[in-house]
């Protein structure tokens, strides 16, 4: 079905806009097979042919579990523990992004409250 889809955004792009190389974004599981369709195909779907873009859900996923390896070991879990955000095993999830809705608003507490710090700091 990928290959299909390809072939007729292929067609559709062409028609529309000739010489225009089509761009594709897919989630996470179709976006492999559709990588998988470029190394298989080189000719025909090659990487010259489709731009295949990773769709932003699991973007917003990798750059949180990448936040989240940086702050892994901080003590940035034991300090939304101990302010009462989260409990501890809630924040330890928040390292791996488990959950992307609760990762992204412990991220933006602590935006906000290093915001608010360094608004009070200027002030002295």
């Amino acid at each position: 079905m990928i290959l299909h889809s390809m072939n007729v955004i292929k067609s559709a792009v062409q028609y529309i806009n000739p010489g225009q190389t089509p761009v594709i974004t897919l989630d996470q599981p179709l976006f492999a097979i559709a990588k998988q369709i470029q190394w298989n195909w080189p000719v025909s779907h090659g990487e010259n042919q489709f731009v295949i873009r990773l769709g932003g859900l699991h973007i917003e996923m990798a750059a949180f579990k990448v936040l989240g390896n940086r702050l892994d070991g901080s003590g940035w879990t034991s300090v939304i523990a101990d302010a009462g955000v989260t409990s501890t095993g809630v924040a330890e999830s928040f390292i791996k992004a488990s959950h992307l809705t609760r990762t992204r608003r412990a991220h933006q507490i602590t935006a906000a409250s290093q915001q608010q710090v360094f608004t009070i700091t200027e002030g002295i």
